[in-house]
């Protein structure tokens, strides 16, 4: 098989993640409306909050798997073939036991979980088979995802991402048949994500099998000092999963036991277009993480410093259109997607969605700089500072529930200056340290995304007081003119010509090799 180019194999990967991400997405925008028309805002609150409690359960799972992929690539990448095999063997058994211990502790919160959270009498038995069905498909990932690292070893995520459409389409059509078939259930789209979740294991060995077969998966290679090896960089990751939990992960959790189940639903809705978002920042960072990877086991920093740079850039690319977009649109957006809710529920929503995207702003110009601490292994600093923002975003959200009337937007806004503090204050400058790099070296490309987005909102926030959407055909045609428009207008504003020239170059050269 030809071998492709560096730039041509990011290129697939970033494209076949977008794919994945739309398809995942588009699933969520056409679910969420029916099922709060059908369940109630109320009801739908519990599917967020079950999956809450999942991401929970990654702060234990996170010290071993977070660090595997970095591991294994290292010592694939010098040749070390034996111990990358030995890591991987003793991840796989290590991610065993840990699941069934899972199984174990999900089982006693599923049946106790009217005495856990605030859960209407009528709901208690769909909400402990959602909780069920969604503690399994954990369970089953956690045991998936030391096969999805032979894509990453490979630089070739676009191998998961392709998994993941179809695990998707499985998904969605199990979606249509439940729900075409039988009375609405709030458990319904966790028993389609738990089928997709076997399809995934089942194809993750496969695709392993496949395309990393030097790497040995034998039980009888497993080495406990491994594990502490892993668990002893991974553990600074488990406490970033805390510390994420503390900064937004609680959002549902405190809104249930402070203020109710129906806020809750308010604002699990006004969360899933902004959660799409952030798992779009994330997915498109990640793409850029093997190659760091590579560059640093081989030891060439200059181009790691170079690459990271441009990655900030793309990442602010293609961000500024979309982020900019929902805040000025968001209103028309939430008046056609929830037709259910009243004006002022819309209004509500927006404001909540708002002031959660603000973070984006932010970390959307940093987060691949982010990863370079896994790529270092050089976490602790940034988890520790986490962790306080964390610990200080839940006592004073709870501080304003209980003693201002900002009540609900407390619990959204607060969490996002933290957020958005620590990924332009600390994330560039300690990138920056660690490469042994001038501190401000990634504050240039950052400013310069700033001043794109200050143009790009300014010129949708006036298309947006001109242009009256009252369908979803004239609202889609909306976006499609105003995103062109935002990216033709981000091109000359975020990159250099140089680095235009540079990508023009690039493009003719792939061009010509396929």
């Amino acid at each position: 098989m030809k071998k492709l180019s560096t730039s041509k194999q990011m290129a697939i990967n970033m494209v076949a993640a977008i794919v994945s991400f739309l398809i995942g997405t588009g699933i969520n925008f056409v679910l969420a409306p029916y099922l709060v028309k059908e369940l109630g805002s109320e009801t739908y609150g519990f599917i967020g909050l079950a999956n809450n409690f999942v991401q929970y359960a990654t702060i234990v799972t996170s010290a071993l798997n977070s660090m595997s992929g970095r591991f294994i690539s290292i010592e694939y990448s010098k040749g070390n073939i034996d111990k990358a095999s030995r890591y991987f063997s003793s991840v796989l058994v290590a991610d065993l036991i840990i699941a069934g211990v899972l199984l174990l502790v999900s089982s006693i919160i599923t049946f106790n979980i009217e005495f856990i959270l605030n859960v209407p009498e009528n709901l208690v038995d769909s909400v402990k088979i959602l909780f069920a069905l969604t503690f399994a498909t954990f369970i089953i990932s956690v045991i998936t995802a030391i096969f999805t690292t032979a894509a990453f070893v490979k630089n070739k995520l676009y191998i998961n991402s392709l998994r993941d459409i179809a695990s998707n389409t499985l998904k969605l059509l199990l979606i249509v048949i439940l729900f075409s078939f039988f009375p609405a259930k709030v458990y319904f789209l966790a028993m389609a994500s738990l089928a997709s979740g076997i399809f995934l294991l089942l194809t993750n060995i496969k695709v392993k099998k496949k395309i990393l077969p030097e790497v040995k998966m034998n039980f009888n290679l497993f080495s406990f000092k491994l594990v502490k090896v892993l668990i002893s960089a991974g553990i600074w990751s488990s406490i970033g999963y805390l510390s994420t939990a503390l900064n937004s992960g609680l959002d549902l959790l405190i809104c249930n036991l402070t203020l109710g189940a129906g806020l809750m639903g308010l604002l699990s809705i006004a969360n899933t277009v902004p959660h799409c978002i952030d798992n779009l920042i994330t997915t498109i960072a990640n793409i850029f993480t093997p190659r760091f990877t590579i560059l640093y086991a081989k030891g060439n920093t200059d181009l790691l410093v170079e690459e990271t740079k441009f990655s900030s850039k793309i990442m602010s690319f293609l961000m500024t259109a979309p982020l900019a977009g929902f805040i000025a649109f968001g209103n028309k957006f939430y008046t056609l997607w929830q037709p259910t809710k009243s004006p002022d529920e819309i209004t509500i929503i927006q404001i909540l969605s708002v002031l959660v995207c603000i973070s984006y702003l932010f970390t959307c110009h940093t987060r691949t700089l982010y990863n370079l601490f896994t790529v270092c292994n050089k976490l602790k600093v940034s988890v520790l500072i986490s962790l306080v923002s964390g610990v200080l975003t839940v006592i004073i959200v709870l501080l304003l529930i209980h003693f201002t009337p900002l009540g609900i937007y407390a619990i959204a806004g607060v969490s996002s200056v933290f957020i958005g503090l620590k990924a332009i204050v600390f994330v560039p400058l300690y990138a920056a340290h660690i490469l042994k790099i001038k501190l401000t070296t990634y504050y240039r490309s950052i400013f310069r995304g700033w001043f794109c987005f200050a143009v790009v909102i300014t010129m949708f926030i006036f298309i947006n007081s001109f242009v009256h959407a009252n369908s979803w055909i004239s609202f889609l045609l909306l976006c499609a003119a105003s995103g062109l428009a935002g990216y033709a207008v981000s091109v000359p504003l975020i990159f250099s010509r140089k680095e235009l020239v540079l990508i023009k170059d690039k493009i003719k050269k792939n061009f010509k090799k396929s």
